[in-house]
């Protein structure tokens, strides 16, 4: 009886966790897609947040995953995305812009809460909730680099969101063909 009961309540738990990584997917993707965004301070914020998030989910996947596809994508995303690290510090390094705040070091509260949810993720449910919110944030970056990209107000931080987006696409296409394959 107990045993059904935890079932029942981590059931509950994930559901609901997975409930609030999309409504957090969704705000993303909102915030991604205002004005705001278009400001090199919140593009470069936004940018190097979202390389952070997607290095730990890779380092989270690689340890948790199951099948093999997951992991080799999870490399995947800790290469590229270490590499949109090191090209947007270079872009920033190239920007003269006053005003334009240095790199965060750490991850945003909302994506330390999706971290929380995979890392609390049971094994068997961990490749389905990590290409999930893959696939959420890859969406997110996609409309940050495409919205900069069309509409940034520095021109060194719109060519790197300009040789970034089409990165970011195939990540998304990517997961979403994973997702798709492994059910």
């Amino acid at each position: 009886m107990m045993t059904e009961r935890n079932e029942k309540h981590g059931a509950l738990h994930r559901a609901v966790d997975k409930a609030a990584d999309a409504m957090g997917g969704m705000a993303g993707r909102a915030s991604a897609n205002t004005a705001g965004s278009h400001s090199a301070a919140a593009f470069a914020q936004n940018a190097a947040i979202g390389d952070m998030y997607e290095i730990a989910a890779g380092k989270l996947a690689l340890q948790h995953a199951s099948h093999p596809l997951v992991k080799e994508a999870a490399v995947k995303m800790i290469d590229d995305h270490s590499t949109s690290t090191h090209q947007l510090r270079s872009a920033m390094l190239m920007n003269e812009t006053k005003g334009v705040p240095a790199l965060p070091d750490k991850i945003d509260a909302r994506r330390k809460t999706m971290l929380d949810h995979l890392q609390a993720t049971p094994a068997d449910k961990f490749d389905a909730t990590y290409l999930d919110q893959q696939i959420l944030a890859h969406k997110e970056t996609v409309d940050l680099m495409t919205g900069y990209r069309d509409s940034g107000d520095n021109a060194q931080l719109r060519s790197f969101a300009e040789g970034t987006a089409p990165v970011v696409q195939r990540h998304l296409a990517h997961m979403e063909k994973l997702k798709a394959q492994l059910g």
